[in-house]
């Protein structure tokens, strides 16, 4: 029941979390100096790099969100706003993980020094990741009824 009502999240998120990270791969890279076919393909393979970051991101908060409606309300009986906040709390905790589990791969590669960065990064992409599975999974919930 869970996939019947969330399966739009499921094939959307990913490219969702694609394409915001292109456009922020734009707006970083935008300011860069130098000619104009070098900076074209330095945004491109930026764009490429970021979304590809953002599509991981994407799937871990997706997995997160939907591990967390799939423990808690199994058979969809709660109300929509219940199921709203477990998957916005489901997307964060699934990125927040994400970034923990790389932080310590890198402490385990003795590159330690970028450990607390990787968590605070993981904090914060995983309160962006909330807000846009509370929209969506909003937005699955009222095209239901």
């Amino acid at each position: 029941m869970v996939i019947r009502r969330y399966w739009r999240i499921a094939v959307f998120a990913p490219i969702v979390g694609f394409l915001l990270a292109a456009v922020v791969a734009v707006v970083m890279t935008d300011g860069g100096s130098g000619e104009t076919d070098f900076r074209f393909w330095f945004v491109v393979l930026s764009m490429a790099n970021y979304g590809v970051v953002g599509f991981v991101i994407a799937a871990a908060a997706l997995l997160g969100g939907l591990a967390t409606i799939a423990m808690f309300d199994r058979h969809l009986v709660k109300s929509p706003r219940m199921r709203t906040t477990l998957a916005a709390f489901g997307a964060s905790a699934g990125v927040v993980l994400l970034s923990v589990v790389v932080a310590v791969l890198l402490s385990m590669l003795d590159d330690g020094a970028y450990t607390g960065i990787t968590i605070a990064f993981g904090l914060v992409f995983g309160v962006a990741a909330a807000v846009v599975a509370a929209v969506m999974v909003h937005f699955a919930e009222w095209q239901s009824r």
